[in-house]
């Protein structure tokens, strides 16, 4: 029986997809409190760039989000008791923000639980597939104009 393959596209989508599932699922099951992916992407910005005056410009920036959007994250996140926002004495109209001690700590067990993650999505891959699938992924995102530089920029 002949059986069409579905496109490459389909095929990434589907992959896509099922990478998130096992990440939410291994979140869910790991973590006291839920993180939403912005936050948690939100949370790896701060990290990478602790002692930094960070604000929420910069983040919306970075992610190229809506303010409205990165605004109720980062009051998420404060609810939550993950971070702290601080006026800075330039500006009291501009606030830094900065991570609490609950905020450095979920952070941490957050990277220790992608480490296994990742571990887990790499496991029977070898070290020429890597490489040979990120050659893929780069040519596919040439192919339809994608500026990895949105992703790159300030991180």
């Amino acid at each position: 029986m002949n059986v069409k393959q579905k496109p490459i596209g389909a095929e990434m989508r589907i992959t896509s997809n099922a990478i998130k599932h096992y990440i939410d699922t291994t979140l869910d099951q790991n973590l006291d409190q839920r993180l939403t992916g912005i936050e948690g992407m939100t949370m790896g910005y701060l990290f990478r760039h602790q002692g930094e005056l960070i604000t929420s410009k910069d983040i919306t920036n970075s992610f190229k989000g809506a303010k409205a959007t990165i605004s109720q994250v980062l009051k998420g996140l404060v609810n939550k008791g993950y971070i702290r926002m601080i006026s800075t004495k330039e500006d009291k109209r501009i606030k830094s923000i900065e991570f609490t001690e609950k905020g450095k700590e979920i952070h941490i067990q957050f990277n220790d639980l992608f480490a296994k993650i990742n571990k887990k999505i790499e496991e029977n891959i070898s070290e020429e597939e890597k490489k040979q699938i990120r050659s893929i992924m780069k040519k596919i995102r040439d192919n339809i104009g994608f500026d990895m530089s949105d992703y790159n920029s300030k991180d």
